[in-house]
């Protein structure tokens, strides 16, 4: 009996690290502030689409844990870059949210407006994993294009993530 509880306990501790494990490979917000407003630097550094192509590698530099940036061209109303191949190109009135079939490109182009960026929130696929996910996706104007990533949560709303594009 001892024999078995010991057994129970040591493998709900190994569950325990292993899901500890699991959550450290999620991006977390403030990754995802940094590395957009890193990627809007480069966009804006280069008027060279070689530059945009690094965005569409799914192990580059702009793709990381659980999450990657993005790049919209809001004026011509395009997917710009995208390291999922279907999406690239894709008009941005035809993203739409995975559970309610509502579109956000609109909404994505609208909050790059704000000198600060801002966030929206939609569900959608999650790399590595099965289904779909609720996206708090940070959005930043980047010379003539925008730059994006957003964090896999479902509990932070984009009112609750507001603060951190301002820093």
């Amino acid at each position: 009996m001892k024999k078995q509880l010991l057994m129970g306990v040591a493998g709900l501790c190994a569950m325990g690290l292993s899901a500890g494990a699991w959550a450290a490979e999620a991006a977390t917000a403030d990754e995802v502030v940094a590395k957009v407003k890193e990627a809007a630097a480069a966009v804006k550094a280069s008027s060279a689409d070689v530059v945009l192509s690094e965005f569409d590698k799914k192990d580059g530099k702009w793709a990381w844990k659980d999450t990657y940036v993005f790049v919209l061209d809001c004026t011509a109303g395009t997917m710009k870059a995208h390291p999922n191949e279907k999406v690239k190109g894709m008009k941005l009135t035809d993203l739409k949210d995975k559970a309610t079939d509502k579109e956000f490109g609109t909404a994505l182009c609208n909050a790059a407006k704000s000198a600060k960026g801002g966030w929206v929130e939609y569900m959608w696929t999650k790399p590595g994993a099965e289904g779909n996910h609720r996206k708090v996706a940070y959005v930043l104007s980047a010379g003539n294009y925008q730059v994006a990533a957003g964090v896999y949560d479902d509990k932070l709303t984009a009112k609750d993530l507001e603060a951190k594009s301002a820093k």
